[in-house]
């Protein structure tokens, strides 16, 4: 009995070390996120998380990443944004901003904004270009409060 028991765990061995192997690795890598390319201009790229696109009525709330192509004398080198857009009004806000160190959001968080007003959506600006992308699709409902 203590025969098969031993070789019922040895034929198992390499089936738990790939587990293992493989929860290690996404242990290490952290949550994942889907940044698409949204544009760029002669100093920074955008990117959106389509995932985060969330409605209620005519706004729509998206998470957007900018990664500056050259680090601001502040330290700031990249930064994530949680903007509401008005489809119908066309006028959005950000609601929370926060800026980081190193490129793609990552690194030392250098501090943030939140609540900033309204504004209406400039044609061909890299907003407009996000307000066309969340606005032309279905988004998720919203979470009720």
């Amino acid at each position: 009995m203590r025969r098969r028991a031993a070789a019922a765990r040895e034929a198992d061995r390499p089936m738990r070390i790939a587990c293992l192997a493989a929860c290690a690795l996404l242990l290490l890598a952290g949550p994942a996120h889907a940044w698409v390319s949204l544009g760029e201009t002669e100093s920074t790229a955008y990117y959106l998380d389509p995932d985060t696109v969330k409605s209620e009525g005519e706004r729509r709330r998206v998470w957007r990443l900018f990664d500056l192509k050259e680090r601001q004398k502040n330290g700031i080198k990249s930064g994530k944004a949680l903007i509401e857009i008005d489809c119908g009004a066309s006028t959005y806000r950000y609601l929370r901003t926060m800026y980081y160190s190193d490129a793609m959001g990552k690194g030392k968080y250098l501090g943030g904004v939140r609540n900033q007003g309204r504004e209406h959506i400039g044609p061909g600006s890299m907003i407009g270009q996000l307000a066309r992308t969340v606005c032309d699709q279905p988004a998720q409902p919203a979470p009720a409060k």
